[in-house]
This record gives C-alpha cells, structure tokens and sequence, in this order.
C-alpha cells in the first residue's frame, strides 16, 4: 500500500504526486488541513518530525522529504523512468533536483507567503493566534521568516532576496532551455519536476511577467501544462483555505517585483 500525506498546494506535494502520475504507480490521497494545523499533530510529528508535507507511506514506512521521496519512487517502481540511464546524465539532472534545496524553496516560501497567505491568516486570526502558530512550529528558522512577514510583508528584506533568487533560476533554465528541449536534455525527468512547482507558483501569484522575456522558458511552460500529468497531479487539486487560483486571494505584487527586477 501507497499512500501520500500532502496539502493540495503544496510545492513539494505537487513534486511527488507528479512522480506518481507520470509512472502511473496507484496511490492514496490522505489530505492534510495546514490552516487547521493538521502537520504539526502529535500523529503527523511521528512520521515527520519536521512537521511538513508530503509524507509517503509505503508498506508501513514513512519517508520525507520531497527530493528524497522521488529517488525513492524511482528505486521502488522503476518502470516508466524519470531518471536517465548513463551516470553523467543522472549527475547532471540532480543539479537541478537539489536547486529547491539550496534555496528556492525557501524564497518561494517568502514570496508566496508575503503575496497571499499572510493576508488569509490575518483575516482569519487575530494577533495571539498568529503567534500560537509560530511558537508550534518545530523548524525555528521558518518560524523567523514567518514573523518578519508578518510584520513587514512584502516590504520584509527576505522577500527581496526570494524573488532575485527566483530570477536567477529562471534565468539559468532559459539558457539551458535554448540548447535542450526538457531541462536535463530531450527527455521529461525529475529535472523538470523538480522545478515545475515553483514556476507555477509564481504563475498562480500573478508573476509571469517573470519570464515575458525569456522564451525558452516560455515554451518549456506551455509544454508542461500540456502534460496529462499537469492536470491530475497540479490543477485538478483545489483547496477553500489555500485557494488555487493565489492572486485572487491576495494582493498584486507585480508592480512591486517588476520594480526589484529592473534595480
């Protein structure tokens, strides 16, 4: 038995659902509530202690962590590959895996919560429930950045760093995008998978314009939207807290990221 502990919004989520949907492996959705709090229960902390999502279940064991999860479905199901045969390639696609990693997932943590969801836990929290929420949660660093987008939002200097951080990455994918036609060479890999969640994310927060001028990515964009996987893994999971479409549920933020950009 498969089963997948996640939020419908979730970046590192739609990392592992996409895995599973592309090697078509049958999996069971347990649906966790973060406006309710539902990672940081004593339950969830014994699978992560953490206290993110997902969580795989597989066979009674629990794994975390996102770019752990997918070499682990590649290991454990390895029809329908997303990982290359010859080693070099296989380095090569980890590079891109461990972006998230060393920091745009953090930076996306900044800007997406600055743009959207400190104005949805403000009109439903007061001040002390606000702070209830920081003290619970186990990684005291998150924490942190949380607080000071709460008192400053996107004026927080972290922001600033999130977003040229999401330029960078951007940048480098149109470069590599120019020569290849999936980010690791011809073939669709967990390279790609990696890395979709967040351009998404800054899709759905209304900053496309992110990449108005880099066709490359562009391209790669519409090419991946038009996956079936796209669509079962991404669009089809909706959520009343964490609404799907973020820049309706927030503020618009491009005036101020354009601006940062042309500095």
């Amino acid at each position: 038995m498969l089963a997948v502990y996640h939020d419908n919004l979730s970046v590192c989520a739609q990392k592992v659902r996409m895995a599973l949907e592309e090697k078509a492996v049958p999996w069971e959705s347990r649906y966790i509530d973060l406006m309710k709090q539902e990672h940081l229960t004593q339950e969830y902390l014994q699978m992560n202690p953490r206290g993110l999502v997902p969580v795989l279940l597989h066979e009674g064991h629990a794994i975390y962590e996102s770019t752990i999860i997918l070499e682990y479905i590649e290991d454990a199901f390895p029809d329908h590959p997303l990982r290359p045969a010859n080693a070099l390639a296989r380095a090569r696609m980890r590079l891109w895996t461990k972006i998230p990693d060393d920091g745009l997932h953090v930076a996306c943590a900044s800007v997406t919560y600055a743009s959207a969801f400190v104005h949805q836990l403000k009109q439903h929290h007061d001040a002390k429930e606000l702070a209830d929420r920081l003290v619970k949660l186990p990684d005291r660093a998150r924490a942190a950045r949380q607080k000071q987008i709460l008192e400053l939002e996107f004026e927080a200097p972290i922001v600033k760093d999130a977003v040229l951080l999401h330029d960078k990455v951007l940048k480098e994918m149109d470069a590599t995008l120019g020569r290849t036609t999936w980010l690791n060479g011809d073939d669709f890999s967990l390279a790609d998978i990696a890395i979709i969640p967040y351009v998404t994310r800054l899709d759905r927060l209304g900053l496309e314009g992110m990449w108005a001028a880099r066709p490359n990515v562009a391209r790669w964009f519409a090419a991946v939207q038009s996956r079936p996987s796209f669509n079962t893994a991404i669009t089809a999971f909706g959520s009343t807290a964490y609404d799907d479409e973020l820049k309706k549920r927030g503020i618009d933020v491009w005036p101020q990221v354009r601006a940062l950009l042309a500095a």
